[in-house]
């Protein structure tokens, strides 16, 4: 079976429990032959999750934004998520051949839009996933599970299953 790497924001979508597009693309996983087994994260999400989210919760504080116990809802969901992948061997360590391709795309600049069409250029963080989903593991590259961007053509060996296109078509039916 071929192996899929999750991205950090398809974690961060599936702890939300919102109904987003990488969530349903998760639950109907084993209606498409996929196992927990081939579902894999890159050893940098669960670091890049828990800050995302205790950056949000900061905010919120400081803010005294009402918002902020549905923020620690979805901090138990990505941690109990996140220990699904740790405890059944599922995160995908850098090993030699990854923090080689990991150094190449270091030297690019590789720009992203988000869904509002505004660029950013992704992180450090973002690019060992990247190297991980290209390099794969034991000789098997990942399909990347994130939203598609025109960036993802530049990366080499880079195979990238999109859930927002995958549910439009789910929903067509």
């Amino acid at each position: 079976m071929t192996p899929y790497l999750l991205s950090s924001q398809s974690v961060l979508d599936i702890a939300k429990r919102l109904n987003l597009p990488a969530e349903r693309w998760l639950e109907s996983a084993a209606s498409r032959g996929l196992y927990e087994d081939d579902i894999c994260i890159s050893a940098v999400v669960p670091m890049t999750v828990m800050h995302t989210i205790e950056m949000e919760i900061a905010t919120a504080r400081s803010a005294k934004d009402p918002t902020l116990a549905s923020l620690g809802k979805l901090k138990t969901n990505a941690q109990r998520f996140l220990t699904a992948f740790q405890q059944n061997d599922r995160i995908v360590a850098m090993d030699q051949q990854i923090a080689a391709r990991w150094g190449d795309l270091l030297d690019m600049t590789i720009t992203y839009a988000d869904p509002s069409g505004v660029a950013y250029e992704i992180e450090s963080a973002e690019k060992v996933e990247l190297a991980t989903a290209s390099i794969g593991r034991d000789g098997r590259g990942f399909v990347y599970v994130d939203r598609r961007q025109s960036a993802h053509r530049t990366i080499p060996d880079l195979v990238v299953e999109c859930p927002f296109e995958f549910t439009a078509a789910l929903d067509a039916k």
